[in-house]
């Protein structure tokens, strides 16, 4: 007889097609997957540009801040160009607020006549694949005191980044910034003038990142070559402590470190990855930056041991000013709601992974006994309690330098951050959960500056 072994053409058929269908689902999976990688690749690319783009600007003399030539208006929303209206830039964001002067050569500002302006407006750039432009803007900032009664001294720089549409990576992805702050070195004085508290005069400060407890009322030089992390959940009557029993957070101190200290050391000797190849603090991962848990580590001091979590202090780290000066009844001092915060960082024994930093503003404030921290309020969009940068291969090779554009507020002072005469300014630092291992941060070091950099109203630094 015949044999019977074999397939219908019908059941080829079937087979066929399931064949297909399921091969244009994996395809569709791929497609997709190589759209997101695609699309992480262009956000590096961009985050890398912002940052290296203000490193470069931050190189000109003062007088060469300033734009070759005016930016054109776009009417296309997604191109920075549409904030530009004449000689006027909108630069406080995409719907038309925070209006300023721009900058730039043939323009003038009084009686004087800009020139010498060494930045381009825009250029293009190719990185790899990733294609757009970078579009440059120079404005004057407000700065009504003393020192810039001409209104000359003190410039805010604008970077913005647009990629060009693609198909894999999206055809209208929103342009991103960055900005900052350039004071005249010749307007600023070699010590802070003393204004009153409470006052309408702007004098931007600088506080720098030490490893000297908060109990000092200056900063210390570094003696040795590390030692364990510090404790920073108490207060900085409770001194330097290890461990997990409350210590005094660290410093924020208005002076920069000795040139003659250029030496690196090891702030945490208790969290050991790779012993010859840590240098600075290491931070652990803690939980996701704007969860209660992460909240609750950044502010707050702490009265007793942490239980159950006996490594709380590993997760995140805290920094003090000294005590705002002025006498109470003078007023407050006012943060006006921009500034930036920037850290020298990499990875853990050199691996290559994602990173993502957490930082928290906070106001310490004291009433008999009782302590008080009120967090700032993080401007977004959207709303927050905390600022954070994260970066999809976060600096391994060696030392980097990553800044964090803070715009914060507090509701009650029309935006600003009111320092009471006595209170400290806080300044929390965390790695989020998803990074594996951790990061390392470095500074109180000349070469490694890390610092926070705010714009005030009616005082000058704490401890200037």
């Amino acid at each position: 007889m015949r044999g019977e072994e074999g397939m219908t053409i019908v059941e080829v058929i079937v087979a066929g097609l399931i064949l297909v269908v399921g091969a244009l689902g994996v395809l569709g999976i791929v497609d997709a997957a190589s759209r997101n990688t695609f699309r992480a690749e262009q956000s590096q690319v961009v985050a890398n540009l912002l940052q290296a783009e203000m490193e470069k600007l931050r190189q000109l003399a003062y007088a060469e801040l300033a734009l070759e030539a005016l930016p054109v208006h776009s009417d296309d929303p997604n191109d920075p160009d549409s904030r530009v209206s004449n000689t006027i830039f909108f630069y406080a964001g995409r719907n038309g607020t925070g209006l300023k002067p721009l900058v730039y050569n043939g323009g003038s500002n009084g009686s004087e006549q800009v020139e010498g302006g060494k930045i381009a407006p825009s250029s293009p750039f190719e990185v790899g694949n990733v294609k757009g432009t970078i579009h440059r803007y120079v404005v004057w900032d407000t700065c009504p005191s003393g020192l810039c009664a001409d209104g000359r001294h003190l410039k805010r720089v604008i970077v913005s980044v647009r990629l060009a549409a693609t198909a894999s990576g999206g055809q209208d992805r929103r342009y991103q910034e960055v900005q900052g702050q350039f004071v005249d070195p010749e307007a600023e004085p070699a010590v802070f003038p003393g204004q009153k508290p409470g006052g309408s005069d702007s004098v931007p400060w600088t506080l720098w990142l030490t490893d000297t407890p908060c109990d000092q009322n200056a900063r210390q030089p570094l003696q040795g070559t590390g030692h364990p992390a510090h404790n920073t959940r108490g207060d900085c009557a409770d001194g330097v402590q290890v461990g997990n029993l409350p210590g005094a957070p660290d410093l924020l101190w208005p002076e920069a470190a000795d040139e003659g200290e250029a030496v690196k050391y090891d702030y945490s000797t208790d969290i050991e990855p790779q012993p010859t190849g840590d240098e600075g603090l290491q931070v652990v991962p803690g939980g996701a930056c704007g969860s209660t848990q992460m909240t609750d580590l950044a502010r707050g001091a702490a009265g007793e041991p942490d239980a159950p979590d006996t490594l709380a202090f590993q997760r995140v780290h805290r920094w003090l000013s000294p005590p705002i000066p002025g006498e109470p009844g003078s007023g407050d001092v006012l943060l006006t709601g921009d500034g930036t915060l920037n850290l020298w960082t990499r990875t853990i024994s050199g691996a290559v992974y994602p990173g993502r930093v957490c930082a928290w503003l906070f106001v310490r404030s004291y009433s008999g006994e009782t302590i008080v921290d009120t967090t700032a309020i993080n401007l977004g969009p959207p709303l927050s309690l905390h600022f954070e940068h994260f970066a999809t291969t976060w600096p391994s090779a060696g030392w980097e330098e990553i800044a964090l554009p803070l715009s914060f507020g507090y509701a009650e002072e029309g935006g600003a951050l009111p320092l009471p005469p006595g209170s400290r300014l806080g300044l929390a630092v965390a790695v989020g959960g998803d990074t594996k291992t951790g990061l390392q941060f470095i500074y109180d070091q000349p070469s490694f500056d890390s610092r926070l950099e705010l714009a005030t109203r009616g005082t000058r630094p704490p401890g200037a």
